[in-house]
């Protein structure tokens, strides 16, 4: 009302050259039918039904019963194509493992270095022992990060891939089956971390023991399996003995060390890393030390014996490794589990499951690197000293 004598008013006082002229419907003549209001058409939404529930009311128990598929047999060609699937993203596989985690390498090389000058410089009697100590307080900072990091996101997180573009999907995992590929995802960073931790340290050791001369690789190395007593035989291999007897030796000595690894990570879980680097400098003084006794002994080049002894037990020395790295992981993980979470919640007990099946493949790994270097060790030997 006020604004009709507000608008009254000011129309009353204009001039007729400021005066407005409304337009309404009847002063243009048109009619009611004529004006149609646009209706916005609707989007049809679809409903997919997976599923229809019947319930009784006065039982309230429900009556249908859910539809189980039943898994239909897989093909030839789909283990085919999975097989070339496979091989297909190999080179993939290899490049985000080396991108993710390849700097791990120049920390162990920097550490190891670094350690031992510490270790000749402070404790001359006995450098080696302590060298191990300082490269474990030296990479410890990197391990705790991954392992924390791990222990919150293990059972939470899920890979998913579109038009070549991986994303983390952020999500609370309940009764899922087991997907080898997630499992993968949520260790890798550990795993390469552990390998590059790994592999740094051999380098290093290997290229101490080949520059050093051997009397000073004795004092450095007397607690890592250095041997004076060491005398090597041309017979390298296990040809012409009893390979099951060496088998079960073999995997009771790798299974000690699987369960001594656990148990270190466990009560400590730094005693994971401990583990890694204690074994990484034992199997490199063990390999050169023996090549480079071999070669002073029978006056061979150094590099025809260590090149293809190296290149016959990278492979089960890879494998039983990855036991280690496994059992390791299972130990840290069960022992950070203990602290954040409670032991009576379900979190836990995911936690708990996750460990076994860590251990699970730690024993998968540790027959199969027995296996591999009892029965494929001479061929492989033989094959690598064929070309020197």
């Amino acid at each position: 009302m006020f604004i009709n004598h507000f608008l009254y008013y000011i129309l009353d006082n204009m001039d007729d050259k400021n005066q407005i002229n409304i337009l309404n419907r009847k002063s243009l003549n048109v009619k009611e039918e004529d004006i149609k209001v646009k209706e916005i058409p609707k989007k049809q939404v679809r409903t997919k039904i997976d599923q229809i529930s019947i319930s009784n009311p006065k039982t309230k128990k429900e009556i249908t019963k859910s539809e189980v598929k039943e898994k239909k047999p897989i093909t030839i060609k789909e283990i085919i194509f999975r097989i070339t699937n496979f091989f297909v993203r190999l080179p993939t596989f290899f490049a985000r493992f080396l991108s993710t985690s390849g700097k791990f390498i120049y920390y162990s090389i920097l550490g190891t270095m670094v350690s031992f000058c510490f270790a000749i410089l402070l404790f001359p009697e006995n450098p080696g022992l302590f060298s191990v100590f300082f490269l474990t307080i030296f990479l410890a900072p990197f391990v705790i990060k991954e392992i924390n990091l791990n222990i919150l996101l293990v059972g939470r997180t899920k890979q998913v891939e579109h038009k070549g573009v991986t994303i983390t999907s952020f999500k609370v995992k309940d009764n899922e089956q087991f997907s080898l590929e997630e499992f993968y995802e949520e260790n890798r960073k550990m795993l390469s971390a552990y390998f590059f931790f790994f592999l740094g340290i051999m380098l290093v050791v290997i290229a101490l023991i080949v520059f050093m001369p051997i009397s000073h690789s004795s004092i450095l190395f007397s607690q890592q399996g250095w041997s004076n007593a060491l005398m090597p035989t041309k017979d390298i291999g296990f040809e012409g003995i009893d390979k099951w007897g060496v088998f079960f030796d073999i995997f009771k000595n790798n299974f000690s060390v699987m369960i001594v690894s656990f148990i270190v990570a466990l009560v400590f879980p730094l005693g994971a890393l401990l583990m890694i680097v204690w074994n990484a400098m034992y199997w490199a003084v063990a390999f050169t030390q023996y090549a480079v006794v071999y070669s002073s002994s029978y006056n061979v080049n150094l590099l025809f014996i260590l090149l293809p002894l190296l290149l016959s037990v990278a492979l089960h020395t890879l494998i039983e490794a990855i036991c280690y790295f496994f059992a390791a992981m299972s130990g840290s993980t069960l022992s950070i589990g203990f602290q954040k979470e409670k032991l009576d919640s379900d979190r836990f007990f995911y936690i708990f499951k996750y460990c076994l099946i860590l251990m699970a493949f730690a024993v998968f790994f540790l027959i199969l690197g027995s296996v591999v270097e009892v029965f494929v060790f001479d061929f492989l030997k033989n094959f690598f000293f064929s070309f020197f």
